[in-house]
């Protein structure tokens, strides 16, 4: 498990970039945070890391469930499963960069694909970034060497 300390949106941005360049775009990322814990700001950094033009465009997909956002290295699904609960993956899953919000509210131990799971905690004026990896441990890894 690699543990992440944060204590600004400039270090949750420079956070994301080195993030997603340990990413291969077949991860399924699996958020878990309490409301404003920064789930999706951290999933607009992420997607904007790619394509700055798109940073505006990332919204919390609670009422349209998901959002697709086509970057120039993979495509990128935004899932929100707060009001759903349950959603179907199997379709999307690897031809692109899965990230679900609420991840607590689905079961995802049958997936042969790597998983991601991020739990996000506050901390006073922290948020610690708790990243465990299931099914492949390359990201981990590489987060290591660039720390």
């Amino acid at each position: 498990m690699i543990q992440k300390r944060i204590k600004s949106l400039k270090e949750l941005r420079e956070f994301a970039k080195q993030f997603l360049k340990c990413l291969k775009g077949n991860e399924i990322i699996l958020l878990y945070g309490n409301l404003g814990a920064g789930k999706t700001t951290f999933t607009k950094y992420l997607v904007s890391s790619i394509d700055e033009s798109l940073e505006d465009e990332v919204n919390s997909p609670t009422f349209t469930v998901m959002n697709i956002y086509e970057t120039e290295k993979f495509p990128i699904y935004h899932i929100d499963l707060y009001r759903v609960k349950d959603f179907d993956i199997t379709d999307i899953i690897g031809t692109g960069l899965i990230i679900i919000e609420w991840a607590e509210y689905m079961d995802f131990e049958d997936i042969e694909y790597p998983i991601i799971k991020v739990k996000i905690n506050i901390k006073e004026d922290e948020r610690i970034f708790n990243i465990e990896e299931e099914n492949d441990k390359d990201l981990e890894e590489c987060l290591r060497q660039d720390n």
